[in-house]
């Protein structure tokens, strides 16, 4: 945290004191900045934590506009690295990828506050029409893995596309992660061949979902497999018939030959339905096209990525916004939007991995991790030892 700066230019409170409130105010899952300094106001709770003078709402908020955010996103890097060191991100057993998932998120939308980053559309609300002001993010994350954290974050900027964003992420993250990295797997929109082409540029591999039925690959895909039989799989409650079609040049913007993985998915699921126990049929067909050959990473593999790609959807957003409050705005400026975003991730990766590898599991047993940051902080005022801060200087 002492490398951590701001641009205050004459700070009185330090910008290591400043980040640990925000850092504590997700691990705490507190819901706002002015409820966390209300919390500061009681008697000696936060003596041993935070030391020195506590900051205000007001003074959260300066300090994170203004935070360095490469010093942010090294801090997270070195707890990543260090966490696939010691083993406590655990993957599949005999899995030899590591994979990272790439995919949008909106954060908030407003038709009153704006700042000159909000991407801006048109809604219709009754008889007219307004503009309406948001924010969104490309989102990089470890998937197939536990805990499934955040990597890294990226904003649209105005007038650009998702897409655009996500080569800014992924270059930065293949830059810092390195040999960490080895898949990239993306929903159809990433399906263009500038993305695929910076990906395995990097000496990375990609998995991409193919949607798009007027597309030439997915024409031949689906003449190709006629002629073909699938490799049935039985894995209740999923029976699946899958096509591995190998070097197809219907890519012709990409330059080489691809391999499609084509799934049709047939699931039985047991639901109550009107008081009564029924079994759901559901068919659904998937499409990935990969550069990996057969002989190195199997279909089955490759499907079992493209599912885990939700983890994004379901263990990702799902959680970070029901729970974490991920979609909550603390404060209308851009670089403490994304500092708060990257304290988020670290505060979900480092909370998890306490939770997970440090408790014993009789600990655990009737704990969950949501029930963690209250007993985390009803014993905030009983912390002993010294306090975390690190010992730094004020700017002069």
């Amino acid at each position: 945290m002492a490398t951590l700066r701001d641009a205050r230019p004459r700070p009185q409170i330090p910008t290591a004191t400043v980040w640990l409130a925000a850092f504590t105010l997700f691990v705490l899952r507190v819901p706002s900045f002015h409820a966390l300094e209300q919390d500061f106001r009681r008697p000696r709770r936060w003596a041993r934590w935070l030391d020195g003078r506590l900051p205000s709402a007001d003074t959260l908020g300066r300090g994170l506009a203004g935070l360095a955010l490469p010093e942010l996103r090294a801090l997270l890097a070195v707890v990543h690295r260090r966490a696939w060191r010691r083993k406590t991100i655990h993957r599949r057993p005999g899995e030899p990828y590591r994979v990272v998932a790439v995919d949008g998120h909106e954060l908030w939308a407003s038709q009153a506050r704006c700042c000159p980053q909000c991407l801006q559309r048109t809604v219709r609300v009754k008889d007219a029409h307004r503009v309406e002001y948001y924010h969104r993010v490309v989102v990089a994350q470890w998937v197939g893995v536990m805990p499934p954290a955040i990597v890294d974050i990226e904003r649209i900027h105005p007038g650009e596309g998702e897409v655009v964003a996500a080569r800014r992420l992924v270059a930065r993250v293949l830059q810092t992660y390195g040999r960490l990295v080895d898949v990239i797997t993306a929903d159809a929109l990433y399906l263009e061949a500038p993305f695929i082409e910076s990906v395995l540029a990097a000496g990375k591999h990609v998995v991409i979902v193919l949607k798009q039925e007027a597309r030439e690959l997915y024409q031949d895909a689906e003449r190709l497999r006629v002629l073909m039989a699938p490799q049935v799989i039985q894995a209740p409650p999923r029976t699946t018939r899958l096509w591995d079609l190998p070097e197809l040049t219907s890519f012709p913007t990409l330059g080489r030959s691809v391999r499609v993985i084509w799934a049709e998915e047939h699931t039985i699921t047991p639901r109550i339905l009107g008081g009564q126990r029924q079994r759901v049929e559901e068919d659904r067909r998937w499409i990935w096209v990969t550069d990996l050959p057969a002989g190195v990473v199997p279909a089955t593999t490759i499907q079992q990525w493209g599912h885990a790609r939700w983890d994004l959807e379901t263990r990702g957003f799902g959680e970070l916004t029901m729970h974490w409050h991920l979609d909550h705005c603390f404060i209308h400026d851009v670089v403490a939007m994304e500092a708060l975003l990257l304290t988020l991730a670290l505060a979900f990766l480092t909370t998890y991995l306490f939770y997970a590898r440090q408790l014993k599991p009789e600990a655990r047993r009737h704990l969950t991790r949501a029930a963690l940051a209250v007993r985390l902080r009803e014993d905030l005022s009983q912390l002993a030892g010294a306090g975390v801060s690190p010992a730094v200087q004020r700017s002069d």
